[in-house]
């Protein structure tokens, strides 16, 4: 189980199968020191990818993640971006229905 702050230094066989699982290195074939390692390589990746993913789809969070209030303008990107999207939804399932 993973502690709140994320700053647990035991890593678990489950930890590490997981890890392996995911990301198609070969942890298990690490020496065990090294796996403490690449575990946290890997969730640092993980981490990163999440946060650009966010910073890409969401206009606000940049602001909202460092505790201010997001501009009119973010708040309008983020609106016209959620019609625009509805806008093809509805398209795609007019020439799904068609």
């Amino acid at each position: 189980m993973e502690n709140a702050n994320d700053d647990q230094r035991h890593i678990g066989k489950s930890d590490i199968d997981a890890a392996a699982q995911h990301t198609g290195k070969n942890i298990k074939g690490y020496r065990p020191e090294e796996q403490v390692k690449a575990v946290n390589q890997f969730r640092s990746e993980e981490a990163q990818k999440e946060h650009e993913k966010a910073l890409k789809d969401d206009p606000t969070y940049a602001a909202r993640s460092h505790g201010n209030e997001p501009h009119p303008g973010a708040l309008v990107d983020k609106e016209l971006k959620r019609v625009d999207e509805e806008t093809v939804r509805k398209m795609d399932e007019r020439k799904r229905n068609a």
